[in-house]
């Protein structure tokens, strides 16, 4: 599968593409272990390989869609998409991205975010979508404002990360609300214009 803008392309990663992957991985390391939980954990290669075929598993049980993000000419990785925790019987999901640090601010994460936003809704039929962030990093849930999800509070010791229990803003997009934002989310996932 290939979404693709005029600047990125996101597809699902392949184990012939660990070797990048760890790369983006290793130079973004230390902003990754302040706010995700998942690639801080893949220290050598084997680890990485391991996740990809993990991620493949549960691709196919339809819970998880993990893309990479890619340069437009797929050169390049640049980070990574999800859509995790996906339940057919809520149809709901959650989503998060990191992109790696020479390639921050760049507005990948938004364009790869909403890419996955269209995806959710329209390919996988969802109902609800949710996007939370630790409440000490503003880039991601200055996302979720740009794509216009709806605030819904501050969950406390949310999460468990290396640096201790971290409180987390929740943001949710009801598939009603989509129908409203397509226009925006579309243009955001188009790209910027050359």
């Amino acid at each position: 599968m290939l979404l693709k803008s005029r600047d990125i392309h996101l597809r699902f990663l392949r184990k012939t593409d660990a070797a990048r992957l760890f790369a983006a991985i290793e130079e973004s390391r230390d902003e990754l272990e302040k706010y995700l939980t998942g690639p801080t954990s893949l220290h050598p290669m084997p680890d990485v390989e391991g996740e990809i075929e993990r991620v493949k598993v549960l691709r196919k049980k339809r819970r998880m869609y993990a893309f990479g993000i890619f340069t437009a000419k797929g050169k390049q990785l640049l980070g990574q998409v999800t859509m995790h925790s996906v339940t057919e019987e809520n149809l709901s999901g959650e989503v998060g991205c990191w992109v790696r640090t020479s390639q921050a601010g760049r507005g990948i994460a938004t364009g790869a975010m909403a890419l996955v936003l269209l995806f959710g809704f329209k390919e996988l039929k969802l109902h609800k979508i949710v996007l939370r962030a630790g409440v000490d990093n503003p880039a991601s849930w200055r996302i979720a404002e740009k794509l216009g999800f709806v605030f819904e509070g501050i969950q406390r010791h949310e999460q468990l990360m290396a640096r201790g229990w971290v409180d987390l803003r929740c943001y949710s997009m009801l598939e009603a609300e989509f129908r409203r934002l397509e226009p925006l989310l579309t243009k955001f996932a188009k790209g910027k214009k050359d």
